[in-house]
């Protein structure tokens, strides 16, 4: 038998809360979003951390220097580009942990009951080469999803 590493039961009514609250924060954020494509995004230079102290070294000498702002630079679209930036971040943060804990959470729940489907799959396909007439017919339903063959099933369940 497997090791049963998470055991929960998320009620519906919490489901729906989470998922309401989710929507609000989507729906607040929404008219301050950037929306890129994959190529736009890897063609973009990125702030690292590192450059962070650097891009609010420049926002501060544009402040204490501006005769230096070169024509093609807006400096307040700049400073305002970096506060909403430094404003997001903890939010990502947060954002980017709950992801991986809901992550973790559907890979283990989905790896439990996929286990134990296979325990009970493997339990018919016995009873159904012994002959019982309706083991067999959930056996050859539930032999759908392998395709492949017995061979590699008997791998996965245990040789059940």
């Amino acid at each position: 038998m497997s090791k049963n590493q998470i055991s929960v039961d998320i009620p519906q009514d919490v489901a729906a809360q989470i998922s309401t609250k989710f929507q609000e924060i989507k729906d607040l954020l929404a008219p301050y979003m950037g929306i890129m494509t994959a190529d736009e995004r890897k063609s973009l230079p990125k702030m690292s951390d590192k450059s962070v102290a650097f891009v609010n070294k420049v926002i501060e000498y544009t402040t204490a220097n501006p005769k230096f702002i070169p024509s093609m630079m807006d400096a307040q679209e700049c400073k305002k580009d970096y506060t909403a930036n430094q404003t997001l971040l903890p939010l990502y943060a947060v954002s980017q942990q709950v992801g991986e804990m809901i992550k973790d959470t559907i890979m283990l729940t989905g790896h439990e009951a996929y286990v134990q489907a296979l325990y009970y799959y493997g339990s018919v396909k016995l009873a159904a080469r012994a002959g019982d007439a309706e083991a067999k017919t959930i056996a050859e339903d539930l032999s759908k999803r392998f395709p492949r063959g017995k061979a590699s099933l008997d791998n996965k369940t245990g040789g059940l």
